[in-house]
């Protein structure tokens, strides 16, 4: 009987492994056939990189089952990485009318991007012991978690400024914030929790990561730019007026000390 059981779940995962394969090329393939991935090539590129991975994984599953663990922990930082491209194009098309802001948001992403990845370093150096799996989860979990924390603020600053993102720009940012959620959950649980966590969640995030395609599909299946504001949002004037506090306040500082320095 659980053999049986076991055998009618694996069935199972691969029909869902099938189904998001499936998914993952639909929306590249109708973006090739009417010629808008252009406005987005990193998440296209990311998706490509998923749906070449998921092949190679399901080929290496099947014929090597003995290496697919290594196979998918040797592929996983490329797909973080990738990730991170994505989050990177996101604000780089978000912010597009407002030059000043997203210059000071590309260097937020380039300092948090750095402190984190310096930090995980550290921490992996100064661990007594490697213990690659359970690395591996925490190293993906706090790239995953400033990736979502960076989704978020950008959500939060165009709901406060009532600035309209577009379809495809909204279902992009919606459904990979869903696919980072699902991952920060289940690498937290599972680094705390071992494989005994794992062996519930395996069957509950295929499905919240074809809810994630099916989204992408929907979102994405006709290109639709960001909309003109129907009137100039106080965005990038706010931004203007900080610079201009920032270089006050670093002025009056340079003087201070200037003055204290004089005998």
């Amino acid at each position: 009987m659980i053999h049986a059981l076991s055998r009618g779940l694996k069935v199972a995962s691969t029909v869902i492994w099938l189904m998001a394969i499936v998914l993952e090329a639909v929306p590249l393939a109708r973006a090739a056939e009417a010629k808008f991935i252009r406005h987005y090539k990193l998440f296209y590129s990311y998706l490509g990189f998923i749906l070449l991975r998921d092949l190679w994984l399901l080929g290496v599953y099947f014929r090597w089952p003995k290496f697919y663990t290594y196979a998918y922990w040797s592929s996983e930082p490329v797909g973080v990485l990738v990730g991170c491209g994505l989050v990177w194009e996101v604000y780089k098309v978000a912010l597009a009318r407002y030059p000043g802001t997203a210059r000071m948001a590309r260097n937020a992403l380039a300092f948090l991007f750095i402190f984190t990845t310096t930090r995980i370093f550290v921490k992996a150096w100064n661990r007594p012991t490697w213990i690659p799996h359970r690395t591996g989860y925490e190293i993906e979990r706090d790239l995953r978690v400033v990736q979502l924390a960076l989704l978020a603020g950008l959500v939060v600053l165009f709901v406060c400024y009532a600035i309209r993102l577009g379809r495809n720009l909204k279902g992009i940012i919606f459904g990979y914030g869903l696919f980072l959620v699902t991952s920060v959950v289940n690498l937290t649980l599972r680094y705390d929790l071992g494989d005994s966590f794992q062996r519930s969640w395996a069957y509950i995030q295929p499905f919240c990561y074809l809810l994630v395609l099916l989204v992408w599909s929907g979102a994405l299946w006709s290109y639709a730019p960001i909309p003109e504001p129907a009137s100039e949002p106080r965005l990038e004037a706010d931004y203007e007026s900080l610079v201009a506090a920032a270089k006050r306040k670093l002025y009056s500082a340079r003087s201070q000390v200037l003055k204290a320095m004089r005998p």
